[in-house]
């Protein structure tokens, strides 16, 4: 499979970098370890990446969020859970979908619609695929990659309300398959750690 020809049409020019850093990362590995990851290869891509430690479905820690992301959201999200980001009858469904991304290796993309202070709206692609720590074959790790879809202005800071749930959910297979989810991002056949 020719993961880069693969990937969906709409994706946008810089989700394309994102995949094709994170696909020279893995060689011919089905998944990157951590230690493969040079975030300098991400050029001006790392200021909008985070990559999320997936430890359980109540703890995944933000380790890294890449500048632009601070500026956006007015916030710095290191050391954070990710799962806070979002309403607490969101965060099953959230880490839902994280687990589904780890438990049968698939990338994925969704979309945001994040409103600003001022009232604009910034349509934004988020696209991620997980890693390997470096002392496992088992996925723990995802990196993600937001970009807006239109530019914004400086000083834009995005609402928290507006990033508590995305839409539009493609998982993008990566040469595992794609997870048999229902709309629910409930594992059918089996339950999720």
């Amino acid at each position: 499979m020719d993961f880069i020809a693969s990937l969906p049409a709409p994706l946008t020019e810089p989700s394309r970098r994102f995949f094709a850093q994170w696909h020279a990362w893995r060689a011919k590995r089905l998944l990157p370890r951590r230690g493969a990851m040079d975030a300098n290869g991400l050029g001006d891509l790392r200021g909008y990446c985070l990559l999320l430690d997936i430890r359980g479905r109540d703890s995944i820690p933000i380790c890294f969020a890449g500048s632009m992301v601070v500026d956006m959201l007015g916030t710095d999200l290191a050391g954070r859970n990710y799962l806070d980001l979002t309403e607490p009858e969101n965060r099953a469904r959230r880490a839902a979908l994280l687990f589904a991304e780890i438990a049968q290796p698939c990338a994925a993309v969704i979309y945001y619609w994040l409103q600003s202070a001022r009232g604009r709206t910034i349509p934004v692609e988020l696209v991620s695929a997980p890693l390997c720590a470096d002392d496992s074959d088992q996925p723990s790790l995802v990196l993600a990659c937001a970009t807006p879809l239109v530019a914004g202005k400086t000083g834009d800071v995005m609402e928290a309300a507006s990033y508590t749930e995305g839409e539009g959910l493609r998982f993008i297979d990566i040469g595992a398959g794609i997870p048999p989810v229902n709309a629910d991002l409930v594992m059918l056949g089996q339950r999720l750690q």
